[in-house]
């Protein structure tokens, strides 16, 4: 047999194999509204760059009827390619060939290729739609031996080790985009971002037929692993898409302002924005009312664009991506506009994580604040999660930063609030506030009560004296905003048109910052 006809032979495999589960199958998956697998890698990457591996993997023998059956891929399209011309792996779950079902030798691949991502430097993708364990590997009669990579890392077949093995080195990205139940659901939400599709993704750790059969309940797949559920209630989604193509378009867009590893920085990209640019809009602003500071955020940033993460969730506190003269920049805001950008237990966890991401992948953080402080209430305080522990997370994690920290002072913040969002004692590398800054390590009338709460207390008409002492206070301790930058927690009062080539100038400064020495240690303990 010539060269020529064994290759035709292996043309004519692979095209059985390319089909997947069969046209009936592809109708279903369209029926339902979903692309397949390979119809979202295709949008995912760069034409004719995506390079497929391992195709003829042969499913493992089970002793089972499902032996007998056709397994293309064993369920799962993996291999690497290129996303605005940066190479990106990524693998896909093909519900058209038995539901997407998670063999070991699905697993197999799929851990493959994520340490072959993190042995490149190179983020992965990870696009999940499956139907849950396949039950009939449990018995199997022989398995995959674990392979050693250039690297002597273990290929093990363990799709719950290697998202932690990541974790810090490349990007990793889940588009949830089907079910995923049970213990298959841990490894997608291990990512460090998780998109998911209303009304086709379902994510939790027991299905509603277990959850009934256990415990009597009646519930639906919305009610207990929705992607709305996840997008607004848990936050374990951060963005929420109504498409296939909406979400691996927006994670096109994500990967821009990402770097390719924890060594590099993100891409430079030009908008073509004047870095000079001065805000008029920004004067305009009504102090006096509750505003919302994404109107702040989009007049500061390049050409306005901001992909903002967790959007519906503790929405009083803003993270997102943007760009500063081209340069990636992660966004930590509160906004005045929802409960006051108050602080609380969801907050706190949202901008700590955001705010460690951003530190292990080099990316700058920019941070507006105007909060009406922490929302200490009985119920925050006695919720299992625990304000006083979660409130100490954003202090932890911008502590422990090294990456450019800039901080801007729009509205007013006391007290423990200053801690949480930055200070220069704590750590951040410039502080910068508008004239309309309320700053203080107190708040005016927390000084009062504690200073004067017994002369108060024991005049004629207290509500008359308190507000007199508060005038005092006010006209000769503390005459905003002079008092912010007179006892040093700002560096200088800015014209708030200014903002976006003060912290361009800044940020261009920091750029090349020798990183503070620290002990040497395995990791910190920020969770508790």
């Amino acid at each position: 047999m010539s060269l020529q006809d064994e290759l035709n032979k292996v043309n004519e495999r692979r095209q059985k194999l390319l089909q997947g589960g069969g046209a009936a199958e592809v109708e279903r998956q369209h029926t339902m509204g979903k692309l397949t697998a390979r119809e979202r890698l295709a949008k995912l990457f760069d034409p004719g760059t995506f390079q497929e591996l391992d195709l003829f993997i042969r499913p493992l023998r089970t002793g089972f009827d499902v032996d007998d059956r056709e397994l293309p891929a064993d369920g799962a399209i993996t291999g690497f390619g290129e996303v605005h011309g940066r190479p990106v792996f990524a693998y896909a779950h093909d519900f058209t060939v038995m539901g997407g079902v998670q063999s070991v030798g699905q697993n197999h691949k799929v851990s493959k290729l994520v340490e072959k991502a993190i042995e490149s430097g190179v983020p992965y993708v990870g696009m999940v739609d499956s139907g849950g364990i396949k039950v009939h590997d449990m018995f199997g009669r022989t398995g995959f031996r674990p392979v050693v990579g250039g690297s002597g890392m273990a290929f093990t077949s363990g799709i719950f080790p290697v998202p932690a093995l990541a974790s810090g080195v490349v990007p990793q990205i889940s588009l949830m985009l089907g079910p995923c139940y049970a213990g298959s659901a841990y490894a997608p939400t291990m990512a460090d971002f998780v998109v998911m599709r209303k009304g086709t993704s379902f994510m939790s750790v027991a299905s509603p037929p277990l959850l009934k059969a256990v415990t009597f309940a009646d519930v639906t797949q919305e009610q207990i692993g929705g992607a709305g559920l996840h997008a607004a209630v848990t936050g374990t989604a951060d963005f929420l898409m109504e498409t296939d193509e909406q979400a691996i378009e927006t994670c096109r867009e994500l990967l821009t302002y990402l770097p390719l590893n924890h060594r590099e920085k993100a891409p430079v990209i030009d908008l073509g924005d004047d870095p000079q640019r001065r805000e008029e809009s920004l004067l305009a602003i009504d102090m006096g009312k509750p505003y919302d500071m994404h109107q702040v955020i989009t007049a500061v940033l390049d050409k306005g664009k901001f992909l903002e993460l967790q959007a519906l969730f503790a929405p009083h506190m803003i993270i997102g991506f943007g760009r500063l003269n081209g340069r990636s920049v992660g966004v930590v805001a509160n906004n005045p506009a929802v409960n006051g950008g108050a602080l609380d237990i969801n907050t706190c966890d949202k901008m700590a994580r955001f705010v460690r991401w951003c530190d292990a992948f080099n990316v700058p953080l920019v941070i507006f604040v105007d909060t009406a402080g922490f929302q200490s209430r009985a119920e925050q305080e006695r919720s299992p999660d625990g304000l006083v522990r979660n409130a100490a997370k954003p202090v932890f994690a911008l502590a422990e930063a090294t990456v450019p920290r800039v901080v801007v002072y729009i509205g007013q913040c006391f007290g423990t609030a200053r801690l949480a969002m930055g200070t220069l004692r704590l750590g951040v590398d410039s502080v910068y506030a508008w004239p309309s800054a309320r700053v203080a390590r107190i708040a005016p009338g927390e000084a009062v009560d504690a200073i004067w709460g017994h002369e108060i207390k024991g005049a004629d008409n207290p509500a008359e004296v308190r507000e007199q002492r508060l005038h005092h206070l006010m006209e000769t301790y503390m005459r905003f905003p002079f008092h912010t930058v007179e006892q040093l927690m700002a560096e200088d009062i800015i014209d708030p048109r200014d903002t976006r080539p003060v912290l361009i100038r800044t940020l261009k400064l920091l750029e090349h910052k020798s990183p503070t020495p620290r002990p040497w240690r395995k990791h910190s303990l920020i969770q508790r």
